[in-house]
């Protein structure tokens, strides 16, 4: 069985959550413009409730960049925001390929990924 989980971890990387030698399984949002193949990472927490702190916060920076909290953008981040526990949750349970959002042809999204863990003075930190 263990050389099962270690073939899945060398080919898949590790679930959220799981570390695998330097890495970690984490969640990875951020935002891209339709059509273009550049992302713009916005960050990789390793758990739903670190995430969810850290997409609040920047749904929140970006009301706080409105000029008008009555447009349509700025109203379905206010939406969003209302029921950002069971709207995270709906997407994380569903397909991750779909944008979190789209606001003016900008998409956010939220996928699973991997990222190097963190060290300070030879211990990892996470």
């Amino acid at each position: 069985m263990w050389l099962t989980d270690l073939l899945r971890k060398l080919t898949k990387g590790p679930d959220v959550g799981e570390t695998f030698r330097d890495y970690i399984g984490c969640y990875v949002y951020g935002t891209e413009v339709s059509g273009s193949g550049q992302p713009q990472y916005v960050g990789a927490p390793t758990t739903v409730a670190q995430l969810e702190t850290e997409v609040r916060a920047y749904l929140q920076d970006f009301l706080s960049t409105q000029q008008q909290l009555d447009s349509p953008d700025a109203r379905s981040v206010q939406a969003l925001l209302a029921a950002l526990p069971q709207r995270l949750g709906a997407h994380l349970g569903g397909d991750m390929q779909q944008p979190f959002i789209v606001l003016g042809g900008v998409e956010m999204f939220v996928r699973k990924g991997v990222r190097q863990r963190h060290k300070q003075h030879g211990k990892f930190v996470e």
